[in-house]
């Protein structure tokens, strides 16, 4: 028995599925290659199980969509990307597989995502180890996350980093004690820090 049919006329770009009581739904041509679908009659009549397939391929095709979307709009982690697509109620097959999908086309990249990511942080005035424990947080490896924070940032930019935060902290509280505190609560290590103070107080003197 059939409970739906394909609109394929009015679609050149894929098909279009109607079924009374439910409302329409499109898969694009590219899905239907993907899957190996047959390639439907306009007017055909389906049954039941079609029916749940094809509206399982029409899922996989709006999470695709919204997932394209999100990144658009700036680089995202696997697990930012699924948890947006979870609060948006797509079910766990249709979110693996587009997961599977924007990663193999290179539209979501963990490299490049770190990238910005370490960037943005370091002109912020942080120090390493709170910037890898903030990619960790978002789902990137402790391996992935400190390999590319040694690759792009160097130690000026480590020091410059640490130097603007130091400045940051003493316009509000300049004991002593209290400026390392907050400093390595930012990411930095002893050693930059210990290094930021001496000049510091190379310039007082100077001054």
């Amino acid at each position: 028995m059939f409970i739906a049919t394909i609109n394929r006329r009015d679609f050149p770009e894929g098909i279009n599925v109607l079924s009374k009581g439910n409302s329409p739904f499109f898969i694009p041509k590219s899905l239907i290659l993907e899957f190996d679908l047959p390639y439907y009659d306009d007017g055909q009549e389906i049954g039941e199980d079609l029916y749940i397939e094809l509206k399982k391929i029409n899922e996989i095709f709006l999470c695709r969509k919204k997932a394209l979307d999100l990144l658009a709009r700036r680089e995202h982690t696997k697990m930012e990307i699924k948890a947006k697509l979870v609060q948006r109620k797509f079910s766990s097959f249709a979110i693996e597989n587009t997961i599977l999908y924007v990663v193999n086309k290179n539209y979501l990249s963990e490299e490049r995502f770190c990238e910005t990511f370490i960037i943005n942080r370091n002109r912020k005035g942080e120090g390493k180890f709170l910037v890898v424990t903030r990619l960790q947080n978002k789902g990137i490896s402790s391996t992935l996350a400190n390999s590319i924070y040694d690759k792009i940032v160097n130690c000026d930019m480590e020091y410059e980093a640490c130097f603007k935060a130091f400045n940051n902290i003493i316009s509000k509280n300049n004991e002593k004690e209290v400026v390392k505190y907050k400093l390595i609560k930012k990411g930095f290590n002893n050693s930059i820090i210990n290094s930021v103070f001496e000049e510091e107080y190379k310039l007082l003197k100077n001054n």
